[in-house]
C-alpha cells in the first residue's frame, strides 16, 4: 500500500481531484432509456441557420436524429443548380424517451427554440417514403433464359401433320394454366390511408412547414 500512496502523492492536484471525485453511473449529457415511457419521434424547432449544427450536436449526445431533405432548383448567374435542402426548414425529428433530463439537454443546445410536439412511427415512415421517392434504387435482376424452340419433327403426310397439330392445340387448351409469382404480383393492389403529408413535394418551404404543424395538431 505504501508504494501506491507515494505514487498518489506524486500526482498533480488536478489528477488527484479527478480520482477522488465520486463515479457517476451515467453521463447526463447523453440520451438514455427511461423506464415506464415509450420512445417517440419529437419535432424540435430550431433556428434554420443552425439546423445542421443542432442535428450534429444531438447525434453526439446519442439522440436519434432525422432531417428529411428535398431537391430544389435555383438559378444563380443564369445557371440552374440542383441542391438538397431540409424538407422542413427550421424543424428536425428527434427520437427519444421524453423526460426532464432530456428536455433540459435539448433545450440547452444553442440554436434550439423548443420541442413542439411528437409524431407516430407511421407518420415518420410516410415522410421517409416521400423523401425516397426522389431517390430510386435500381436493382438488376437476371433475366430468365428461355430455351430455344426445337424444330418440329417432319412427318411424311401433311394431313397427318395437321391432325397432330390440332390434337396438340386441343391438349394445350385443356391443360390448366400454371399461376406464376409474376401473375400473383400483378393481381396485388396496395392501398394506403390518407396522410397529412400527401403531395408535400409540390409545396414550397412554407407550405411544407404548415403541413407539419397540421400533422402535430398545432394549426
Amino acid at each position: 500500500m505504501k508504494p501506491i500512496a507515494e505514487a498518489f502523492e506524486n500526482l498533480s492536484p488536478e489528477v488527484r481531484a479527478e480520482l477522488l471525485r465520486p463515479a457517476q453511473s451515467r453521463d447526463p449529457r447523453y440520451a438514455e432509456m427511461v423506464e415506464g415511457l415509450d420512445p417517440r419521434w419529437h419535432v424540435v424547432e430550431v433556428f434554420a441557420s443552425a439546423q445542421v449544427e443542432v442535428a450534429e450536436t444531438l447525434a453526439q449526445h446519442r439522440f436519434g436524429v432525422y432531417v428529411p431533405e428535398v431537391e430544389e432548383t435555383v438559378v444563380r448567374r443564369g445557371r440552374k443548380l440542383d441542391r438538397r435542402v431540409p424538407m422542413f426548414s427550421g424543424y428536425l425529428f428527434v427520437f427519444m424517451w421524453y423526460s426532464d433530463a432530456h428536455w433540459q439537454c435539448i433545450s440547452s443546445i444553442p440554436g434550439v427554440v423548443e420541442i413542439v410536439g411528437a409524431l407516430t412511427d407511421a407518420e415518420i415512415d410516410i415522410v421517409r417514403t416521400i423523401e425516397n421517392m426522389k431517390r430510386p434504387v435500381f436493382i438488376e435482376v437476371a433475366a430468365e433464359i428461355e430455351p430455344e424452340p426445337q424444330p418440329a419433327a417432319r412427318t411424311k403426310s401433311k394431313k397427318k401433320r395437321r391432325w397432330k397439330n390440332r390434337k396438340a392445340a386441343k391438349a394445350k387448351s385443356a391443360k390448366p394454366k400454371v399461376i406464376t409469382d409474376a401473375d400473383r404480383r400483378a393481381e396485388i393492389i396496395t392501398t394506403r390511408a390518407w396522410s397529412a403529408f400527401d403531395d408535400i413535394l409540390q409545396l414550397d418551404s412554407e407550405g411544407r412547414n404548415q403541413t407539419l404543424m397540421r400533422a402535430l395538431g398545432l394549426s
